[in-house]
């Protein structure tokens, strides 16, 4: 899935043309960030010992976090990398989180069951993977039927878990089945700091032909989730898909299998819908989503308009971060410079 930033860049995950491991789901390996206009800013090749796969996720500090799985003499765990884009085509590893390292006996809530028997050439599938309001990392595992969240930046065991309590010997009822889109409700929206996703299964095997979506409220010290609000009317993707809250409180869902994409109401009400078929998932951005530096009218466009605006914010002492060219917390004669270069492009 792409990734479309407020200052108007896309970054978008493909697959390179050399696989580091061969036979894995969804493999990536290769990163293109894009301007508005199609120019190529950065293209980025992995060729780290780690390959990766299914999803991403830019963050505020400019790297992106990326799905990937190493190779342990055959047994293949995912792991979580932070990279910074450096010049045109390179890299750095910011950042490395081992599901490896994070292993211990099938009663601890907070590590991977070492012994557990799922596909040892893909243990773990995660399949999504966003931060969270309080800068934490949310993934989704296919294969284990759960979702987790863990530090950024940190290298803590699971500091949440939820959907198939009997990984980790707890009885209770597994609710997930090979969900895919976690995300948490952003800060201001109806539902804020709850967790949202696509269950592709209601029930396990699927035999219903159902999914559904579900929002719950993660509760910490128990690992436990408080189901708020669901829906489930007459859609199903064994795969893919996912679920995301709009600033009005709806609820934009993408169904991968039909290439279905619908808002609905928290009523149940679906108020838009659209067909496109190789839609795997969507996201929905309002009208006033991007703040493009050097737009200082919010018209999608940097022009000479801007510039005269920049000179009256000099000459009546106001500031405003997106006329601030180069970052410095002040606006003088730089910034003008500065963007009247890039209005020229020189």
């Amino acid at each position: 899935m792409g990734y479309l930033l407020p200052d108007s860049t896309l970054v978008y995950p493909c697959k390179q043309d050399d696989v580091v491991l061969e036979g894995v789901a969804a493999s990536g390996g290769r990163i293109i960030k894009f301007d508005w206009s199609g120019n190529v800013l950065w293209d980025w090749s992995c060729d780290w010992e780690y390959q990766l796969h299914h999803d991403i996720e830019p963050t505020p500090d400019g790297t992106i976090l990326a799905i990937a799985i190493e190779d342990i003499n055959g047994f293949r765990p995912d792991v979580i990398l932070e990279i910074r884009p450096e010049g045109m085509s390179d890299a750095t590893l910011e950042w490395i989180w081992k599901v490896s390292d994070h292993t211990g006996s099938s009663d601890d809530p907070y590590k991977f069951d070492g012994g557990a028997d799922y596909n040892q050439l893909d243990w773990n599938h995660f399949n999504a993977v966003s931060l969270n309001i309080d800068n934490q990392i949310l993934l989704s595992s296919r294969n284990w039927c759960e979702i987790y969240i863990i530090d950024w930046g940190g290298d803590s065991d699971i500091l949440y878990r939820w959907g198939n309590p009997q990984n980790y010997g707890v009885d209770g009822e597994q609710i997930l089945f090979a969900q895919h889109g976690v995300n948490q409700i952003p800060t201001g929206y109806p539902g804020e700091g709850n967790i949202i996703l696509f269950n592709n299964m209601n029930i396990q095997g699927g035999d219903n032909d159902n999914s559904i979506v579900i929002e719950l409220t993660p509760d910490f010290e128990t690992f436990e989730g408080d189901v708020v609000w669901t829906f489930d009317n007459n859609f199903y993707s064994p795969k893919q898909s996912g679920a995301f809250r709009l600033p009005n409180g709806n609820t934009f869902v993408t169904v991968a299998v039909d290439g279905y994409m619908f808002e609905v109401t928290s009523d149940g009400e679906v108020v838009w819908e659209l067909y496109q078929e190789g839609v795997v998932r969507a996201q929905k951005y309002s009208i006033d989503y991007f703040n493009i530096l050097g737009d200082l009218n919010g018209d999608g466009n940097v022009n000479v308009v801007d510039i005269v605006l920049v000179v009256n914010y000099i000459l009546d002492n106001v500031f405003t971060d997106n006329a601030d060219m180069n970052n410095d917390g002040q606006l003088n004669v730089v910034d003008i410079v500065i963007l009247v270069g890039g209005i020229l492009n020189v």
